[in-house]
């Protein structure tokens, strides 16, 4: 596998959607916010400094417009998203739910759906450290996930790293097997057990790094509020996840991801990136919304010092 390149860019390949995020039922509050995979991803981990840019579509309208200048203000480049003036920017709602969050997506045919590979803009993959491609983007539609296979190709030659999380959408009438596949031949892969499962057949973190031998070198299995666990080669750590009052679970997985991503890319050991993406994803879920709920640099680092030390993992091989 590639050599990890510290400092160099996140590149986050996918759908651009725009969120509305309602409060609690009873409230009549709402918040427009930014949202797809890829850009959630990208602001946590600019939010936490890392360089990034994100390569997407939205419609050239007021909302795609929007989209845009919210990334930029968190720190995303958003030279690689490209207007279609012939498709309207997707939308979706955000609600609480008693299993933490429901969406409702108005999203067929929309810009972000249309990426293409001619959409990889020159430059994009200049100094790059990490690609990130997820399973949405494989899902969207066949020219997205055309799309990522050329972004996948040109990382490779450009010595970049690639990370596949997971993200699996059946009602995307996502194909398994290609989802597999990216995985597999990925250097990281990160994804919730149920993802795993649907995925591997297997969501148990030491069968499917048995499983996944030869394949990613790191590998993180999150598990909603219980713990999380991360794979660098045959030695694995556990990052309890503490106790705190969840007001909306949306996006909660793509923060744990930004941040464990930008901790990575700034040289921190597996160990510790994984306990700052289980830092960033406790933050979130305690407000409403996806990117909009994602937390700053210091407030991260606040949640860091609130966590259980990572341990390792029985039966691991430590030094």
């Amino acid at each position: 596998m590639t050599r990890l390149r510290h400092g160099g860019a996140l590149v986050a390949i996918g759908e651009g959607l725009g969120e509305l995020s309602l409060g609690a039922p009873g409230e009549t509050s709402a918040t427009l916010g930014a949202g797809g995979d890829a850009g959630n991803i990208g602001v946590m981990a600019a939010r936490l400094g890392a360089t990034v840019r994100l390569c997407g579509r939205v419609g050239d309208d007021g909302l795609g417009r929007w989209l845009l200048a919210s990334w930029s203000a968190d720190g995303v480049d958003v030279g690689g998203v490209r207007f279609d003036a012939a498709a309207a920017t997707g939308l979706y709602v955000n609600e609480p739910a008693q299993d933490g969050h429901r969406f409702t997506y108005w999203r067929a045919g929309s810009a972000g759906s249309r990426l293409e590979p001619g959409d990889l803009v020159p430059g994009l993959l200049d100094g790059l450290g990490m690609l990130v491609v997820t399973g949405v983007t494989l899902a969207v539609s066949r020219s997205s996930a055309r799309a990522a296979a050329h972004a996948v190709a040109a990382a490779r030659a450009a010595g970049g790293r690639v990370a596949c999380v997971l993200n699996h959408r059946p009602a995307l009438g996502a194909e398994v097997a290609e989802l597999a596949a990216l995985a597999r031949a990925g250097d990281v892969l990160i994804g919730s057990r149920e993802d795993a499962h649907a995925v591997f057949g297997t969501g148990e973190p030491a069968a499917l790094r048995e499983l996944l031998a030869g394949g990613p070198d790191e590998l993180v299995v999150t598990d909603g509020a219980d713990a999380a666990v991360a794979f660098d080669g045959d030695r694995a750590w556990r990052q309890a996840v503490p106790a705190v009052e969840v007001r909306n679970a949306g996006g909660a997985g793509d923060a744990l991801a930004g941040a464990y991503l930008a901790a990575r890319l700034r040289g921190e050991p597996v160990a510790r990136s994984l306990a700052w993406g289980v830092a960033a994803a406790s933050s979130s879920v305690q407000r409403e919304g996806c990117a909009s709920a994602y937390p700053t640099a210091d407030e991260t680092a606040a949640m860091l010092g609130e966590l259980p030390p990572v341990a390792p993992l029985v039966g691991s091989e430590h030094p």
